[in-house]
């Protein structure tokens, strides 16, 4: 089941009988039978989507996702009404307003993400690595005793901080990479990063409004309107799992270049995938997506449905069905899972 994105500025995005049509100046770009569609990315403000096709599209639990053009900023998502969905996200907001419930649960998303930094580093093997995992394991066993969200939050930045660290030593001057930043990304490697991070949060979102959880109601990053916590909460544990060794593929095997990227002229302090370069990256990221995983129970499935379950899971806490969550984090390149 595809996802299609539009990323081509003008470009209009319509129904016709049970098609999903993308034309630009009368030419048709694209069609998609509709029961096929997964979920419709737009990327850009100048992308049109009829009334008609969003409707149908909301109707048959299909989700929308709203991005701007390069990718690396989610601006929203539409999705069908959840009334159905009333007693859960009670509870959710319940929990989320506890301290000693949201603690629990930001300290299990953020102790997924820092063992899944640490299995991308042993994996590496850079010179720069071993010390760089020695402070991550400082901080997952800080965390451990972390009795706010402030201190999840240092214990998660510090690890972060070891993390592209090394990342920084580690990958070709060429790449320019001095850290990680953002709003804008100065440098292909964190054009790639903010733009993969993006496209994982999308289909997380998905999987959040599937599960029928309120995605801006979150309890490690701070809720505030139009911030999407939940979502960007579920997803840290992934970055390093989906996106980050997508990255360092790309950048070491060769398989995208310095002519995948571009310097917008009014921001010459910013750097993003080009056309070209979104192309190759959304087909890469999709494969991934699609691309087989093995649960603990041995079940082969897909990492877009490892969202899915994840979400799931959350949901299970928040309705007191499951004592905690219990992040995704593979014990070994091969597969398996740690619990956190």
């Amino acid at each position: 089941m595809p996802t299609l994105y539009v990323n081509k500025q003008g470009a209009q995005v319509r129904k016709r009988d049970n098609q999903v049509v993308v034309t630009k100046d009368d030419k048709i770009l694209e069609e998609i039978p509709i029961e096929k569609l997964d979920q419709l990315v737009v990327m850009g403000r100048g992308v049109q989507v009829s009334t008609a096709l969003l409707v149908e599209l909301v109707e048959r639990g299909v989700p929308i996702s709203y991005t701007n053009q390069t990718g690396g900023r989610h601006y929203f998502n539409l999705a069908p009404a959840v009334s159905r969905f009333g007693e859960l996200r009670s509870q959710q907001m319940f929990a989320v307003h506890a301290p000693e419930r949201a603690i629990e649960l930001a300290r299990a998303m953020v102790a997924a993400k820092l063992h899944n930094q640490r299995a991308v580093l042993v994996a590496s093997n850079w010179a720069a690595a071993p010390t760089a995992v020695a402070q991550i394991d400082t901080a997952i066993a800080g965390l451990a005793g972390a009795v706010n969200i402030d201190i999840v939050r240092g214990y998660e930045g510090s690890g972060a901080a070891a993390y592209f660290g090394a990342w920084r030593t580690s990958l070709p001057p060429a790449w320019g990479f001095g850290g990680r930043a953002f709003y804008p990304p100065p440098d292909p490697v964190n054009a790639m990063l903010s733009f993969g991070y993006t496209l994982a949060l999308n289909d997380m979102l998905t999987a959040i409004q599937l599960t029928g959880l309120d995605p801006y109601l979150g309890t490690f990053h701070v809720i505030e309107a139009g911030r999407p916590s939940l979502g960007l909460d579920l997803i840290e544990e992934f970055r390093p799992l989906l996106i980050d060794p997508l990255v360092l593929e790309l950048v070491q095997g060769g398989g995208i270049g310095r002519q995948q990227f571009e310097r917008p002229a009014q921001r010459a302090d910013a750097m993003y995938l080009n056309k070209e370069g979104r192309s190759l990256f959304v087909d890469r990221y999709e494969a991934l997506l699609a691309g087989p995983v093995t649960l603990p129970a041995g079940e082969r499935t897909t990492w877009r449905r490892v969202l899915l379950l994840q979400a799931q899971a959350v949901a299970r806490v928040f309705r007191g069905d499951q004592e905690r969550y219990v992040g995704f984090t593979p014990a070994a390149p091969t597969g398996g899972r740690r619990r956190s």
